[in-house]
């Protein structure tokens, strides 16, 4: 796949200054690293309802990533930020002037997409992909459809997985979610072509008002980031 090249770079935690219009910061985070624990009261009761401890562990060591990371973009104590979740789910920041975010993680790793606009950002390891034609044939567009069952079987499933990748990105920057219909976001699919958004609902100019970026991560990761803005300059860290 035709990828966006992005450097993690290690980052001072000091105050950071936010992004810019069109800019994006991606954070690399490894979830089996020691950290301290930011999560709120509300967070400590969810974390102790889960009976798996590796999920139970990646869960706080996510969360108070997050914490951590934009405590330092508005100044608020880690434990202090005042996070709050939107009607379909989207969790924000709610204080004045506050940049957007998004989190995404798989096999202990995690992703931290901040911006100034509506962001989302997943991330997926390769894995073998169980009933693909089925998933295909229910989430993918008939355009997409055609190109993944005409790819070569070894291709196939990373191709899959790529496409998710950006989809989903697409609709966790709206809100909306997996519910919200994978087929309603066309992304391109094919190894020679840079990740973008072509049409949502088949409205290509819809799809112009976006930016898509599709990024390896963690050396094998597959991963995108999608964000309101029709043109998105992406910086990396890790924290």
């Amino acid at each position: 796949m035709a990828l966006l090249h992005l450097t993690f770079a290690p980052c001072p935690l000091d105050r950071l200054l936010k992004p810019g219009a069109d800019e994006a910061h991606v954070w690399q985070v490894d979830l089996e690293a020691a950290c301290d624990n930011w999560l709120s009261p509300l967070e400590q009761e969810r974390a102790a309802t889960m009976r798996h401890a590796e999920k139970q562990r990646h869960f706080i060591a996510a969360r108070s990533a997050l914490r951590l990371i934009l405590s330092r973009y508005v100044e608020i104590a880690p434990e202090k930020l005042p996070l709050a979740t939107a009607a379909q789910g989207k969790p924000f920041l709610d204080v004045p002037d506050a940049p957007q975010f998004n989190l995404t993680h798989a096999r202990g790793k995690a992703l931290i997409a901040v911006a100034p606009v509506a962001v989302g950002i997943d991330l997926e390891f390769a894995r073998s992909v169980r009933n693909l034609d089925r998933l295909v044939e229910n989430y993918f567009a008939p355009e997409e459809a055609k190109i993944l069952t005409a790819l070569p079987d070894d291709q196939r499933a990373q191709a899959f997985l790529a496409a998710w990748t950006r989809k989903e990105a697409c609709l966790k920057a709206t809100g909306e979610g997996i519910a919200g219909g994978l087929h309603r976001y066309r992304v391109t699919l094919r190894a020679d072509e840079e990740a973008q958004l072509l049409s949502i609902d088949g409205n290509e100019a819809a799809a112009r008002e976006w930016t898509l970026h599709a990024f390896a991560a963690f050396g094998d990761g597959q991963a995108a980031i999608c964000a309101a803005s029709p043109s998105l300059l992406v910086k990396g860290f890790a924290l």
